[in-house]
């Protein structure tokens, strides 16, 4: 298993292209978060703006929360996801109604 401070930047990698990476490798977006933070000393702004380009690693991250807190309401959940992400509220409650209602449906 590989750790974020060890999961270093190839040489000429962008940070676009490293989270890309990383995220092609199946790390979750809090991991991705980590290693920009580490290796590129990415501002928080920064940091949210190239994570929202990696839909793979946020449902990952997002599947991982409801598995860790599978009781939470929908706005509890929300809270979670928003407080998890650094996203807004809003944002935050439309993944939650989503992830609910998928789970209705199965």
């Amino acid at each position: 298993m590989t750790d974020y401070q060890t999961d270093i930047p190839k040489q000429g990698e962008t940070q676009k292209a490293y989270a890309k990476r990383l995220e092609a490798e199946g790390q979750r977006e809090i991991y991705i978060r980590k290693a920009l933070r580490e290796h590129l000393g990415l501002t928080i702004e920064e940091i949210i703006l190239v994570c929202s380009e990696l839909p793979e690693a946020r449902n990952r991250e997002l599947q991982d929360l409801r598995s860790r807190f599978p009781t939470l309401s929908e706005n509890r959940f929300a809270w979670k996801i928003s407080k998890s992400l650094t996203i807004s509220k809003e944002d935050a409650l439309v993944w939650s109604q989503t992830i609910l209602a998928a789970e209705g449906s199965a």
